[in-house]
């Protein structure tokens, strides 16, 4: 017999989640009537340990009268139409072009008229792939002729972002898999296309990255001039995801004088909630300078209150701090007439495990201070996991900058 999971805690596939039921006379103001959050864990014990964390801040948020990011389409007792939901996600998603937002409503149209506008709860793997032998047999409304197999794909992107965007706002199953996914391997009888070689993306050098810092220094009119000084500085000294970067808070840096350190929370897993370390002097300069700055800065909106980066416009179906500055960065690292394509901005992060990797830093310390899970060695992953190993990764940042030969500098 299985055991029941503790109270708020269920699972999708291996990893847990928490669900939370918004109070009834809240519904309306934060858009949902459940609050579904990953816990980023499969192990119980973990599972357990964040809950109450997590369940804190979403009840903050509720009960705050905030209302959550994208909110859903009120439903009331009526169930929501896929056209309903398809309406208010392009309504209101940012950040996104004008051409493929028309191209995103025609098939979204497509799949609408297609289904007959079910309820988004009838959505699924059987009626995703009845779709898409439809969308492989019959000719196009605009062209008369069978469409391409990179517009199949396109189709596929786009109706599986809109289940992203459901399962964010809890109109369907959290426990569901994505229906629209991966549906171009699942067919067969599917002509096999051309093996290209795969693009090996890989670290950005001294070099490149001082480039790009000097376009960005020289670019007086750019909006994010300041805020990406500071990113790229601290994607090279530390190996963060652009996203943790951009999500800091005030609250979760610690000046400790001879080195600053940074609590991320934002992290894509749980291993990748941690403690990094900023221990070059120039480095904590600008931090410190970047500190004061916002403290005096008027925040974008209300989510941006006590943040780091508080001018950064957020983005997105679940407004990240990193959505616009993102494309900013992509923008300006596009703009070296020296780039060939082979490194983007996660390859900072591959940058940092890669000299960390020459500086001879045991397995566990790296993965310690990168963010990666030590699963295979139990006093790391469990012993030790939530005990104090600050020293250690103090002196594990060290041999970083070193191995960097320090913090980037460029001249302006």
């Amino acid at each position: 017999m299985v055991s029941p999971l503790p109270q708020y805690l269920f699972k999708r596939g291996e990893t847990f989640f928490v669900r939370y039921t918004v109070p009834q006379e809240l519904v309306a103001t934060v858009g949902r009537k459940e609050i579904v959050r990953s816990l980023k864990t499969k192990n119980l014990t973990d599972a357990v340990y964040s809950r109450d964390m997590v369940l804190d801040e979403i009840r903050k948020t509720a009960l705050n009268g905030n209302p959550m990011p994208m909110t859903a389409p009120p439903s009331g007792d009526k169930e929501t139409t896929v056209k309903e939901a398809a309406h208010r996600w392009l309504q209101l998603a940012d950040g996104i072009r004008p051409s493929t937002r028309y191209r995103y409503q025609r098939y979204l149209g497509r799949f609408i008229n297609w289904s007959g506008n079910v309820g988004v709860s009838e959505l699924n793997r059987e009626l995703a792939l009845r779709f898409y032998d439809h969308l492989r047999q019959t000719p196009s409304p605009r062209t008369g002729k069978l469409i391409s197999e990179r517009t199949l794909l396109s189709y596929t992107n786009c109706l599986a972002s809109f289940w992203k965007v459901l399962d964010y706002w809890s109109l369907v199953d959290p426990e569901a898999k994505n229906p629209f996914s991966g549906l171009n391997r699942k067919l067969p009888g599917k002509r096999k296309t051309v093996n290209r070689p795969p693009r090996v993306l890989r670290p950005v050098t001294r070099a490149e990255a001082e480039r790009l810092l000097a376009y960005i220094a020289g670019a007086d009119r750019m909006k994010y001039r300041r805020e990406m000084t500071v990113i790229i500085r601290l994607l090279w000294s530390t190996g963060c995801r652009l996203n943790e970067v951009c999500s800091l808070l005030l609250s979760d840096i610690e000046d400790r004088g001879d080195h600053i350190e940074l609590n991320i929370r934002e992290a894509k897993t749980d291993a990748g909630n941690r403690v990094v370390m900023i221990v070059d002097a120039s480095d904590m300069e600008l931090l410190r300078e970047t500190i004061r700055f916002a403290l005096i800065t008027e925040p974008l909106d209300h989510r941006n209150k006590g943040m780091l980066f508080p001018r950064l416009r957020r983005g997105g179906y679940d407004l990240k701090a990193n959505w616009y500055v993102g494309k900013a960065l992509e923008a300006a690292r596009k703009a070296d007439p020296e780039h060939d394509g082979t490194w983007d901005m996660h390859s900072f992060r591959r940058n940092a495990v890669s000299a960390l990797i020459n500086a001879g830093v045991a397995k566990e310390a790296r993965n310690l201070v990168i963010g990666h899970s030590n699963k295979d060695d139990i006093g790391m992953d469990v012993y030790a996991k939530h005990g104090d190993l600050r020293e250690i990764v103090l002196v594990t940042f060290r041999a970083l900058m070193e191995e960097l030969g320090g913090a980037l500098q460029v001249s302006t």
